[in-house]
């Protein structure tokens, strides 16, 4: 029987779903963008009613949105790396605890298969489905700014667009650890999308008020933050190394705590 191949079927309509709603947001989003560069004085007033806080909070301080990759950085590499995280974390907290929600573990393990084998197989799945969503997300956005954005660094695109799936690998590690102690498919959906909401404002928390500075370093958000990607020209190795490394303790927590547990039947 072949793990990957059933996981790749199982999760092809989420795929589709999710990687084509975003792609589309993103392509409408750019289509939107000359209406605004237009005018930008209009764009700048209406970015001054806003309080410096909050301004802070979603990188608009150091962001210009009378330019494509500012316009681009604060109205949709959001939703992103928000919307894509919490697709990841479903997908990767549904990977192992569905098969004793759905009761076809014991058919799945009396298979001549050892449980590494059947982590694997789930992890790969679980991979291929980020790099195909990120992938189909990255290339529409890119068709999107070459229709609509006119002169921007393609470099700058680049980066923009590889940062959250830096991201989404983390969460969904998280959620691969998270699926060996759920147990039910209802739970899941609604456990992993409250830690990504929950870390998200822990980041906006953090940038509203000083005294609580320190969430920040709690939330994946803050790594990859669109704001800092721009102005520092770069994506900090440091967080990338961070981010992984989270991903990788996850990945291996998994396989150590699955080759040990009871499974419910």
């Amino acid at each position: 029987m072949n793990i990957l191949r059933r996981e790749l079927k199982a999760n092809r309509r989420s795929l589709i779903i999710w990687s084509s709603i975003l792609a589309l947001l993103s392509l409408l989003m750019m289509a939107l963008y000359p209406s605004f560069s237009d005018s930008p004085d209009k764009t700048t007033e209406l970015l001054s009613l806003f309080p410096e806080e909050f301004l802070k909070a979603f990188g608009a301080d150091k962001l210009n949105m009378g330019e494509p990759i500012g316009w681009f950085a604060l109205e949709t590499y959001f939703m992103i790396i928000l919307f894509g995280s919490m697709f990841a974390a479903i997908i990767g907290s549904s990977m192992l605890s569905k098969e004793e929600d759905e009761k076809t573990i014991e058919f799945l393990l009396a298979k001549p298969v050892t449980r590494n084998h059947v982590v694997t197989g789930k992890l790969l799945a679980l991979l291929i489905c980020l790099v195909v969503f990120n992938a189909v997300v990255g290339i529409v956005t890119f068709i999107g700014f070459e229709a609509f954005a006119g002169d921007y660094s393609r470099m700058e695109l680049l980066r923009l667009i590889a940062a959250p799936f830096l991201a989404h690998l983390c969460y969904a590690g998280i959620g691969f650890l998270l699926s060996l102690f759920l147990t039910r498919r209802k739970s899941t959906y609604s456990v992993s999308i409250g830690i990504v909401l929950m870390t998200y404002f822990l980041g906006v928390i953090a940038d509203l008020s000083e005294k609580v500075e320190f969430l920040r370093y709690l939330s994946p958000f803050y790594y990859m933050d669109a704001s800092d990607i721009v102005s520092d020209g770069r994506i900090n190795p440091l967080y990338t190394l961070i981010l992984l490394g989270v991903s990788a303790l996850a990945v291996g927590a998994t396989y150590f705590l699955y080759n040990r547990r009871d499974i419910t039947i």
